[in-house]
């Protein structure tokens, strides 16, 4: 397998001094250099935060949101993930990646799960692809999960789909 490499630029920016200090102790405790910190921070305002913020994305904190999920009845995490699949999923992928198909909602996933520092692994083949996601929230969060995830692969028109939920992890399998 031959892996092209990406094209470079160079920039020269000019920081305050205390934001710099801290790059620099983070790229020493994350063991990368401030370049690749630098692209990472970058990658993940373009991929994630700034469309996050046009689409209306919001941030909750897990101490907020496990209390709420954990006081929902089962029915009503369903109920919830189908008020979110019709009032708007599908426009907040498209707000966010002017395109609506898996290989794009799949990247927005993977971005979602990082930046909610969601320990996740995705195996992709030719013909499936596997989330296995320790999210550490509880098994109504799973469900919730599930629910959202089985309505976007169902909207995509995608038959094949197996889940596994548990009390702090789901995994997915879609067969493509």
């Amino acid at each position: 397998m031959i892996k092209r490499r990406r094209q470079t630029e160079s920039l020269t920016l000019r920081l305050d001094k205390g934001l710099l200090d801290k790059l620099r102790k983070e790229s020493e405790q994350k063991m990368v250099s401030i370049n690749s910190l630098a692209n990472q921070i970058i990658s993940s305002y373009i991929k994630w935060y700034s469309p996050a913020q046009r689409a209306g994305i919001t941030f909750v904190p897990k101490s907020v949101l496990i209390p709420i999920i954990d006081s929902l009845a089962e029915y009503q995490i369903a109920n919830i993930a189908e008020v979110f699949r019709k009032n708007g999923y599908e426009e907040t992928l498209l707000m966010m990646s002017k395109e609506y198909s898996l290989s794009v909602i799949l990247d927005l996933f993977d971005s979602w799960l990082s930046v909610s520092n969601m320990q996740f692994n995705r195996e992709a083949s030719e013909n499936s692809v596997k989330y296995i996601i320790n999210h550490g929230m509880g098994k109504k969060w799973s469900l919730f999960l599930e629910k959202v995830f089985w309505y976007l692969v169902k909207d995509l028109g995608i038959t094949k789909a197996g889940f596994d939920v548990r009390d702090s992890s789901v995994t997915f399998k879609i067969n493509l």
